[in-house]
């Protein structure tokens, strides 16, 4: 069987990785029935619109020879892979040999080729029948036209299995001459002008102990050969060598490429996804048999659903599938009204998987084909896209501000709710809402209830960076009634025996100066500036606060808790006066609105304060 083999056979390859064991078959192999034979049919070279095969069916020019002629076949219908062709035709030739060739490996443009034949007829006294190497051209009579030998042919060793590499300066092939490690190893020769120059063993790990065939270079520049060292699935088995600029790395093909019996002569079309190969497998027609392989389809099944609930299917989906595949096109789907597509992919093939959906994050994936056949359905789960909502509380018909007030968002999907506090400018925030569902917002402060602000999921632009906003109102406070359980409460107590003064105008003795320039976050931090200046007032500030209801004093208080107010003529309360922080129980009636503008501290007991704005000075007040 190896002697045979080495008489016949070229091989152009590249390698595939262990064949699926699943339903589905990632490569078929056909056997090619037209040309094959009940003798020997083996090796196809692609040339022009057909091929090139080696067959020792006899012919009239020699009906009691037994040799090898080189026949061409040309297939009748288009595309790599196709096993139709035309009954095969002896090719003309002036070789006139009478033994064994094998087949031969042609330049780019077809006109040279370079083939094995025998060294000479043999002797009944010399039985070993070496092969050799000669180049042929193609005569404008379409026939080939013998020419030199190579250089490097002996009568001694055998010099077969030519392989150009895709420029034509570098030729591979077999040979058991001295220098080679085992009976045949791999060799190779450049090209010197016109000629060959001295052959190199290709060396380990490529070449072995044991025999080494059939050199051939693929479609993405790898080397593939044959090699029956141990390890194989048959005697002659189909490996791939690929070089990092340093060394080689060796991967076995395995089935369905190699099987239990010799596998050789593996040719890549083109599209890297079918081509030609030779075995004796069994279900053949005859010894050796031509065959054809090619990679399959994948069926698939594609789902679009969304991420978060797996009931909700996304039909209208944009699918886009691209493959760097030779030859590969972009592939586009919609999903159908059930969120699916069904691509036409191929196995042994990468693709980038790129969905759409309005309202969604894109989502993209590099997948094999291999793992998108792998499961009944392949799921492509989409994330809704994400938005902010900002907004302010504040009261119904005016543009107060309303701190501290808590808001709460509630989905009407899910009835997941969430809540945050107003900050010290009234101004909230909710981060991660989710496109196509609506939401319910409601502002409370003490127990003031805003109306329900509704927000439906037609109201949002998902496609849109800005956030949404809304604004919540709160009923106006209604007037403050005094808590007399105040008047028990330290440096506050209102005399009980007293007749209150009544006051104007305000401004003849400033505490802390005239503060209308100043919003409630101003003013507060003016009296932290204070606080911080002045031991006499932080000292009037803690007590102030403590009694309050601040445990610590002052330094327990926050802008949030200060806020602007107008505080009404005719109240009661205790004024500051002087700078001493002294008091007088006072009423107010002033004249001008501007004196009735004040701050209004909340306090932890119900004590709240307040600071005019023209003076600064302390206001509390108390109906008894």
């Amino acid at each position: 069987m190896l002697k045979r083999n080495i008489l016949t056979v070229f091989f152009l390859a590249t390698a595939f990785a262990a064949f699926g064991q699943g339903a589905m078959e990632e490569i078929s192999v056909n056997n090619i029935r037209m040309l094959n034979s009940s003798n020997e049919d083996f090796i196809i070279v692609p040339y022009g619109d057909g091929i090139m095969y080696n067959t020792n069916v006899k012919d009239n020019k020699c009906d009691t020879c037994r040799f090898q002629n080189l026949r061409f076949a040309q297939q009748k219908m288009e595309g790599g892979g196709d096993c139709d062709f035309a009954p095969g035709v002896v090719v003309p030739n002036d070789f006139n040999v009478k033994y064994n060739y094998g087949a031969p490996t042609f330049s780019q443009d077809g006109k040279m080729m370079i083939i094995s034949e025998n060294n000479r007829k043999p002797r009944k006294s010399d039985r070993r029948l070496t092969l050799k190497l000669v180049s042929a051209t193609l005569s404008d009579q379409n026939a080939w036209v013998k020419g030199a030998d190579l250089p490097f042919n002996s009568n001694e060793f055998e010099t077969t299995h030519p392989a150009l590499s895709a420029d034509g300066q570098t030729l591979y092939f077999a040979s058991d001459r001295p220098g080679s490690i085992g009976g045949m190893d791999i060799w190779m020769a450049k090209k010197q002008g016109d000629t060959w120059g001295i052959p190199t063993n290709l060396g380990a790990p490529i070449n072995t102990t044991d025999n080494e065939l059939f050199p051939s270079i693929g479609q993405n520049g790898a080397l593939y050969y044959s090699s029956n060292k141990p390890g194989g699935m048959g005697m002659l088995d189909i490996y791939k060598a690929t070089h990092d600029g340093t060394v080689w790395s060796i991967m076995s093909m395995e089935a369905p490429i190699n099987s239990a019996s010799d596998d050789m002569g593996f040719v890549e079309l083109p599209d890297g996804e079918s081509g030609y190969l030779t075995s004796d497998r069994a279900g053949g027609l005859g010894k050796d048999d031509l065959y054809c392989w090619k990679v399959n389809p994948a069926k698939v099944q594609l789902i679009v659903e969304d991420a978060t609930d797996s009931n909700i299917k996304l039909p209208g989906s944009a699918i886009s599938i691209t493959s760097a595949a030779v030859g590969a096109t972009a592939l586009a789907y919609t999903a159908d009204a059930k969120g699916g597509a069904q691509p036409d992919i191929k196995f042994r093939r990468n693709y980038t998987i790129e969905v759409e959906k309005e309202g969604y994050q894109p989502w993209t994936k590099d997948v094999s084909a291999k793992e998108l056949a792998a499961v009944e359905t392949y799921v492509v789960p989409l994330v809704p896209k994400a938005y902010s909502m900002v907004g302010d509380v504040k009261q119904i018909g005016n543009d107060i501000f309303e701190p501290g007030s808590k808001v709460v968002l509630r989905n009407l999907a899910t009835g997941e709710e969430r809540e945050v506090t107003a900050d010290a400018n009234g101004q909230f925030k909710f981060d991660n809402l989710r496109c196509f569902e609506s939401y319910k917002l409601i502002a409370t402060k003490g127990d003031r209830t805003s109306e329900e602000y509704n927000l439906s999921a037609s109201m949002i632009d998902c496609n849109s960076d800005e956030p949404t906003k809304a604004t919540l109102r709160l009923p106006v406070p209604p007037p403050l009634v005094p808590l007399c359980a105040c008047n028990d409460v330290g440096m506050l107590s209102l005399p009980v025996d007293a007749t209150p003064k009544s006051i104007s105008a305000l401004g003849s003795r400033p505490q802390f100066g005239d503060s209308h320039a100043l919003d409630a976050t101003g003013f507060y931090n003016k009296l932290q500036q204070r606080y911080g200046a002045s031991k006499r007032d932080a000292t009037f500030l803690d007590d102030l606060f403590k009694s309050m209801g601040f445990e610590n004093g002052f330094s327990d208080a926050d802008a949030g808790l200060f806020s602007d107010t107008v505080i009404e003529n005719g109240r009661t309360g205790n004024m500051g006066y002087t700078k001493f922080h002294r008091m007088k129980y006072v009423q107010l009636n002033a004249k001008s609105d501007r004196d009735l503008a004040a701050f209004r501290v909340a306090a932890t007991n119900g004590c709240d304060v307040y600071f005019m704005k023209t003076c600064g000075n302390l206001f509390f007040f108390c109906n008894n």
